[in-house]
């Protein structure tokens, strides 16, 4: 597997890196076993924590126990931020389905590998590494085991699993010494059965282990490894700050039943636990904002009772002004701050709820975005918390991100509540202001994020660099911030030369151990500020984490793997294009679903785990496979369909890394005709398309439950089921609507169960001097270069997969092409506010 540049653009930040190894099918000797079905011989999974940075192995053997080929699949739940590709469909809270299947032939077993990495990230004084444990049915030789390595020493661990009965309450064993604990989990078949006699496991939940390292020096901790150091901030008994809070709540139509009877109860458990030193004060809004008090309080019991009172009247209805909520919030914070009316060492946040779109007063999202970053001024810290599917993550994630903050996504279910009272906790207790982590000038280059706002209590901060100056002896570390009572500054001091023989444990497979880690956290938070970034400067991020992704063997959203048959030129190359967020086996988010069967042969097996603990230099272009893609896909499968009437070729898109965002498809300015889609909350497919004709004063909205017709003042209505009689503008047979784009072009959308199909189609008659803009009006321009394999405009190239056929009834060239709104198509430019807005000229 080789790695390659991809144009894609990220979709969820903060994630951990993934690395997928080898899906290699082994023939056996006859199985002596019957059945119709396959069976899971093995499953090891093998994790190792090196200075809260952990690699996890997940080895997999299935066997086809019957004389005739079967469909092998490999499913793993990995963690959420993991680099993870669109095929993997579900999205849990914190972990992600992985999957991939394979044919395996009669008799033989199917061996998956996987290989992931994560940074550890400390929150509410602990480290947690969890492993989801759902094989589905007994497992012959289960086995899990964690060897953890802390040069700090380990203060505490415990691991537990939510599956935990009394049979298998011995199954955990944990060994631990100073600095280093082994966790081992091996159930025999009698301990994994449900009932004596039951065919079905107890194994279904989470192994979780959680445990926290040693703090002595205040200064926190310095690891140097062959020309990298890694530092770990995370002082001990400092005076906790007070803390402003000012909470912003939506209490539109949408929250309407359980969402509001659960914020509620978070908020009302949230003031219960208030320090009497902390302010507060409450907004909630609809289309208008109404506040508790005109100003921030003190948090006394009176208080807190009182504000409880009020947020138990809310109801849900109205519309959603985001950008009036926000602002009010803005002012009331800078009111409070100019008329000194805020402890003057203190934390000042914005806790910002809401569970859907702007659809009232400003909805335009850069708008809103501006606006609240220019009346923040930095004053305070911005958390946007989701709540539910509906919500807009992207742009909360940018909200909070252009405020100094972050975001995070409240689940609707049962727990909710407590979801928000969670995040809530991580930020409640302000440690430290304006922390500086600096080292001595001239010493280190390409350090890591190294300045932040607050330092809460229980969280860490981990800066990584590397060393510009090895004549010196010793690296200076020395942070500055601010206290409760007063300025807060240490200074620590480390060898250049490596430490001890436990920090040379730490080097790590892919090279040395620092090298990698400070590796991941560039990319990392490169991936992050490109979310905030647009233009020139979201190109130059983007290249230097796509530079770092190739270097280091990282799979990320920017990059692709291939799988090479053992022969070169034999067979062709299958390229994967990796993703969110947040990965791959064979085949990935550039690739359509339907290309993930393959039919694999064995040519050697190569034993990941035991390869790359003898060989540092491993690289993954040693393993070899052969993939036939089995079958072809029809065109009409994909996003879009771009084809030409005079020949049976189809240009085939997918659109990668776009998640519930409206991009414009195709503006011709000439006739003044524009076609904008809304893709799903999955980046799955389409919903909604917005037809905008300035020239017939016309608009179109086609979504899965209906086609509106808006001409002048007149609007109709017509469901799916309907004949549309409007000569001229759009006919419908067959759950497909076609409507004229300009002069030889048409626009036809087609139902297909819970998704629009588009394709836009063109003739001999289409003028392509005028100039056509748009994530598929591009194409139908001058200049444009299509080949067997690459799809070229202007200085740019995409990768082109060629498909045989374009369907049943459509014999002809399907080229599949995977976009993303990165580069090609102008970075954000393509993504507009809503379906009917217009790019401007």
């Amino acid at each position: 597997m080789n790695g390659q540049r991809s144009d894609r653009t990220m979709g969820d930040l903060n994630r951990w890196s993934l690395l997928i190894s080898a899906l290699v099918t082994l023939c056996i000797l006859p199985s002596c076993h019957g059945g119709t079905k396959m069976e899971v011989r093995s499953m090891h999974i093998h994790s190792r924590v090196s200075s809260r940075f952990a690699r996890t192995f997940i080895t997999t053997v299935i066997q086809n126990v019957i004389n005739s080929s079967q469909e092998a699949i490999f499913e793993m739940e990995l963690p959420k931020t993991a680099f993870i590709t669109n095929f993997t469909i579900s999205s849990g809270r914190t972990m992600e389905n992985f999957k991939i299947s394979a044919n395996v032939g009669p008799l033989c077993t199917a061996t998956f590998k996987l290989v992931y990495e994560e940074l550890l990230k400390r929150r509410l004084g602990s480290y947690e590494f969890y492993l989801r444990i759902r094989p589905k049915e007994l497992v012959e030789n289960f086995h899990i085991s964690v060897d953890i390595t802390e040069p700090q020493g380990i203060s505490f661990l415990k691991a537990v699993g939510t599956f935990m009965t009394n049979e298998l309450s011995d199954g955990v064993r944990i060994n631990r010494t100073e600095n280093k604990a082994h966790v081992e989990f091996k159930p025999t078949l009698h301990q994994q059965r449900r009932c004596p006699n039951c065919a079905g496991t107890l194994l279904d939940g989470d192994l979780r282990i959680t445990y926290d390292v040693r703090r002595e020096a205040s200064a926190g901790r310095v690891q140097i490894i062959n020309g990298y150091f890694v530092h770990y901030f995370a002082p001990a008994n400092l005076k906790r700050l007070p803390k402003n809070v000012l909470f912003v709540i939506d209490h539109s139509g949408s929250m309407y039943g359980n969402k509001i009877k659960q914020t509620y109860e978070a908020f009302t458990k949230i003031l219960e636990e208030m320090p009497r030193e902390d302010y507060i004060g409450i907004l909630i809004f609809d289309d208008k904002v109404e506040s508790w008090r005109n100003r921030l309080v003190k948090a006394t019991p009176s208080n807190i009772k009182k504000a409880k009172q009020f947020v138990k009247t809310m109801t849900a209805r109205g519309g959603t002004d985001i950008n009036k909520a926000l602002l009010t919030a803005a002012k009331m914070l800078f009111n409070a701050t100019i008329n000194n009316m805020l402890p003057p060492r203190s934390a000042s946040m914005i806790l910002f709820l809401s569970d859907g779109e702007p659809t009232s007063g400003t909805t335009d999202h850069a708008k809103i975005i501006d606006n609240v970053k220019r009346s923040l001024a930095a004053q305070a810290a911005l958390y946007c918390l989701g709540f539910g599917n509906s919500v807009d993550f992207n742009f909360l994630e940018k909200l909070a991100l252009e405020n100094g903050g972050l975001a995070r996504r409240i689940y609707e279910d049962s727990d909710s509540a407590l979801q928000l009272q969670g995040f809530y906790n991580e930020v409640a207790n302000p440690m430290l202001l304006d922390i500086e982590l600096q080292y001595l000038e001239n010493s280190v280059d390409h350090v890591t994020r190294h300045s932040f706002k607050h330092y809460y209590q229980g969280s860490e901060i981990i800066v990584a660099g590397r060393i510009s100056n090895n004549s010196v002896e010793s690296l200076t570390a020395e942070i500055k911030a601010q206290g409760l009572s007063e300025p807060f500054s240490v200074t620590v001091e480390t060898p250049m030369q490596e430490e001890d023989e436990v920090s040379r444990e730490l080097r790590y497979i892919f090279g040395d151990f620092t090298e990698r880690l400070w590796a991941y956290l560039t990319i990392e938070q490169l991936l992050t500020n490109r979310i905030a970034a647009g233009g020139e400067d979201k190109m130059k991020i983007t290249e230097k984490a796509l530079d770092l992704s190739m270097k280091y063997n990282f799979v990320t959203p920017l990059t692709s793997m291939v799988v090479t048959p053992p022969e070169m030129g034999k067979s062709d190359e299958l390229v994967a294009n990796k993703p969110q967020e947040e990965e791959l086996e064979e085949v990935e988010d550039g690739v359509p679903d339907a290309l993930l069967s393959l039919d694999s042969h064995y040519y050697g097996h190569y034993d990941m785990e035991e390869s790359l603990d003898s060989d540092p230099l491993y690289s993954p272009d040693r393993l070899i496979m052969e993939t036939i893609v089995s079958p072809e896909p029809i065109c009409e499968t994909f996003h879009i369909v771009l084809r030409n009437l005079n020949d049976t070729n189809r240009i085939c898109f997918r659109i990668t890394e776009a998640q519930n965002v409206t991009v414009n498809l195709f503006h011709h300015e000439m006739t003044g005709v524009t076609v904008n889609g809304k893709l799903s909350e999955d980046g799955s497919g389409f919903v909604g398309f917005g037809l905008v004709n300035k020239g017939a004063r016309l608009k179109v909205d086609v979504n899965l439950n209906n086609i509106i017709i808006i001409q002048d003042q007149d609007v109709t209505l017509y469901d799916w089921t309907e004949a549309i009689d409007s000569p001229g503008i759009l006919k419908k047979e067959n759950e497909e609507v076609t409507f004229p784009l300009s002069i030889g072009a048409n626009c036809t959308i087609a139902r297909r169960n819970q998704s629009l199909l588009p394709s836009i189609s063109i003739d001999g008659g289409y003028a392509v001097v005028n100039h056509t803009i748009g994530v598929v009006g591009q194409f139908i321009n001058p200049g444009v270069r299509l080949s067997s394999d690459s799809l070229g405009i202007g200085p740019f190239t995409l990768p082109v997969h060629r498909l045989n056929a374009c369907g049943e009834e459509l014999h002809g060239n399907c080229h599949l092409v995977g976009l993303s709104l990165g580069n090609l198509l102008g970075g954000d430019g393509y993504i507009v506010p809503n379906i009917f807005t217009v790019p401007p000229k």
